[in-house]
């Protein structure tokens, strides 16, 4: 059921995203080819403004739409008329709510390779294939890829933050909104002040941590690792981090369950 679940939101995803993603790789060719074949007297007036201005538009428009609808998606299917249906699926609240994570998650993540696939596609529209085999021909040399195999462990804790970092942000989000839609009236402005107030708790959490840290002696035993290894001691960092990343996670995902689970409140 959960592969099921996803699927249903991959389509309605990709349904906006998709066309999003074929403008945004066309236009960045374009805006490559206009670098190289328009004069640079005329790249630099008007027209270069307006080809920059509406690369940046699409680039925005892909991140802003994704963040829109991993919270539209969750409010209408599971708080809104959508719900009755979906809360009478053969399958448990915490699939629900696991199904939507992990479609935001790939989305997320599509997103992000369409942004460095726009990158690429300026650079060859630009510069032509040759500046793009110099391209790959840098990350071939011999000194990069040692550096890059030096600094692997770091490379890939720095994708698992970041994938934990944004799980838990939606998952926080979800709580908020899942606070708010318990009282009958102001629904959205309760949510935001619920997500005012993780904000407010985590920040008064974090600096009980730090001053615990300081006056325990954990922040000078940290500084001794990075002096002796940076490398090691970047990694402990990381890791450390997405553990309390996957804290949070759960710790938000536990509550938007037992809200929904429990307490649920349909329109």
């Amino acid at each position: 059921m959960l592969g099921k679940l996803i699927g249903y939101e991959t389509k309605a995803f990709g349904r906006i995203m998709v066309p999003l993603y074929i403008a945004m790789l066309a236009f960045a060719l374009f805006t490559g080819l206009s670098i190289r074949f328009v004069p640079e007297d005329i790249m630099q007036g008007l027209p270069g403004v307006l080809i920059g201005m509406l690369y940046g538009v699409l680039m925005m428009a892909i991140i802003i739409m994704t963040c829109v609808l991993s919270v539209t998606r969750f409010y209408k299917n599971l708080l809104g008329q959508e719900g009755y249906l979906m809360f009478s699926l053969p399958t448990d609240t915490a699939t629900l709510i696991v199904s939507k994570v992990i479609s935001v998650l790939i989305w997320t993540g599509f997103s992000t390779i369409v942004a460095f696939m726009a990158i690429a596609l300026s650079a060859l529209g630009a510069g032509g294939i040759e500046a793009f085999r110099e391209l790959l021909h840098f990350f071939r040399h011999p000194e990069i890829l040692q550096h890059l195999s030096q600094i692997s462990g770091v490379l890939i804790l720095t994708v698992l933050m970041i994938i934990a970092g944004t799980a838990a942000s939606i998952v926080r989000i979800y709580a908020g909104i899942a606070i708010g839609h318990q009282f009958n009236d102001h629904r959205i402005l309760f949510s935001i002040v619920a997500l005012i107030a993780f904000n407010i708790i985590g920040t008064i959490w974090s600096t009980l941590l730090s001053t615990f840290g300081f006056y325990t002696g954990v922040f000078e035993s940290l500084s001794r690792i990075f002096e002796a290894d940076t490398v090691q001691g970047i990694c402990i960092a990381q890791t450390g981090m997405i553990g309390v990343l996957l804290f949070q996670v759960a710790l938000f995902g536990i509550l938007t369950w037992v809200l929904l689970d429990r307490r649920l409140n349909l329109e």
